[in-house]
């Protein structure tokens, strides 16, 4: 971290090495000869020489004391300890604020293989909780189709608007842990791979789990007085520019970057570098002395990408809607065509969540790069790696075993099958 004066610290060629690595001992040095004593005259007396073992029986017969020699003794070379055996880790680059977006996506272009596992597990989550609200809607569409849109009878419309509602949160529950999760996992996932020692996505999904409520309690005292100054600001401008879409997008970008800069690395701070969000938000504004112009870009850049996601979003889906029609896939259609649409609603469902979290680590590259770059801290990724105590692979008591599904994940899908079958038949009625 930096000082209280905002100056980042010298860079520590071992600030990543796990804590709980005891370097060896060196080897023990052997004394010094201690020095021969002297007869009366003053002279020291030559000390004899130590003789070698024997390897052959006329080598060792006694020396002839009439012939020896006495050679002057030297002292035999002291050992060099050996340097401890510590793992050469990179040292952690420190970029330019004007390289801090070159330097983000060239670490995103090297965490390729890394992203794709984990971005298929948020799928996976989203198409098990929205995917049933996603379907129940398709089929509502159809059936009403077929129906000519009458109205539902009396009993069974309070029904029907209940399994939605319930269908709606199971949806909303998925979307929030996606987020959540999205930005932990790929925070993780980028730290590891730009300090060249890159964790699996199940150790990285093992360390996002472990902060996901710290991750939400530190999202949000982050975004309440970004949201708070956002919202006065509107209220000020709108009867100037009225309801304009541009004025508003301007707006946010401006109040984001002048309010939003000290809180830029309070999530980095929770999950990297492994303090509560309260002294990760403290943290956050001695970082952001050290560099505020680069906070400015970090808090900018994020709000920009997810701006320009949701207009991609509203594009794709307009898109896909055109492509289906002209195929001739619609509620209308045969029965190959209607297969064919629930597949693609499938997919589509699929692909979202891929998106939420290419999307994600786009965002938070640039608090990765900036965040690793001033602090060095990688306390959060050590405690999840071989011998860690977050290490997913040991099993401690108390602490549940590792699943990539776990039983709440497990149980909120079973809940949308259900709820799903139970709509669809209220529906066909």
């Amino acid at each position: 971290m930096t000082d209280e004066e905002g100056a980042p610290p010298p860079p520590r060629s071992g600030a990543a090495e796990p804590p709980w690595v005891n370097p060896p001992e060196p080897m023990p040095v052997s004394p010094p000869a201690s020095e021969a004593p002297t007869d009366s005259s003053g002279a020291a007396p030559a000390p004899a020489a130590a003789p070698a073992a024997p390897t052959d029986p006329a080598e060792a017969a006694p020396l002839d004391p009439a012939t020896a020699v006495a050679a002057p003794l030297q002292p035999a070379p002291a050992p060099t300890p050996e340097a401890p055996s510590v793992a050469a880790h990179p040292e952690i680059p420190l970029v330019t604020t004007s390289r801090l977006l070159a330097a983000s996506f060239d670490l995103l272009g090297r965490s390729g293989t890394d992203m794709r596992r984990a971005s298929f597990y948020i799928g996976l989550i989203i198409l098990g909780t929205v995917g049933p609200l996603a379907l129940a809607s398709w089929g509502l569409v159809v059936i009403e189709t077929e129906r000519g849109f009458t109205e539902f009878e009396e009993d069974l419309a309070p029904t029907a608007e209940a399994l939605f509602a319930g269908l709606g949160l199971l949806a909303f529950t998925g979307l929030v842990v996606a987020w959540v999760e999205s930005r932990t996992l790929a925070m993780t996932v980028l730290a590891s791979r730009m300090v060249e020692r890159p964790v699996s996505t199940r150790r990285a999904l093992a360390r996002s789990r472990r902060m996901f409520w710290s991750a939400i309690l530190a999202s949000f005292l982050a975004g309440i007085p970004v949201l708070f100054v956002q919202g006065v600001v509107s209220e000020l401008l709108a009867p100037t520019f009225g309801a304009a879409v541009e004025a508003s997008v301007i707006t946010s970008t401006l109040v984001t970057a002048l309010i939003g800069g000290p809180f830029a690395y309070v999530l980095a701070g929770v999950v990297l570098g492994d303090v509560n969000p309260f002294e990760a938000l403290r943290r956050s504004f001695l970082v952001f002395r050290a560099r505020k112009v680069a906070a400015a870009i970090v808090v900018v850049f994020e709000t920009i990408t997810a701006l320009l996601v949701l207009f991609g979003i509203s594009a794709g889906l307009d898109v896909v809607l055109r492509l289906f029609g002209s195929l001739g896939f619609g509620p209308e259609s045969s029965v190959i065509g209607l297969a064919a649409t629930t597949i693609g609603v499938v997919a589509v469902t699929f692909a979202f969540g891929t998106l939420i979290f290419t999307v994600t680590a786009i965002t938070v590259a640039p608090q990765v790069v900036m965040f690793l770059g001033l602090t060095h801290a990688t306390v959060g990724l050590d405690r999840v790696r071989p011998g860690g105590p977050e290490d997913p692979d040991i099993r401690l008591p108390g602490r549940p075993r590792f699943r990539w599904l776990t039983r709440s994940m497990l149980l909120g899908f079973m809940l949308g099958a259900v709820g799903l079958a139970l709509t669809v038949s209220t529906i066909v009625g």
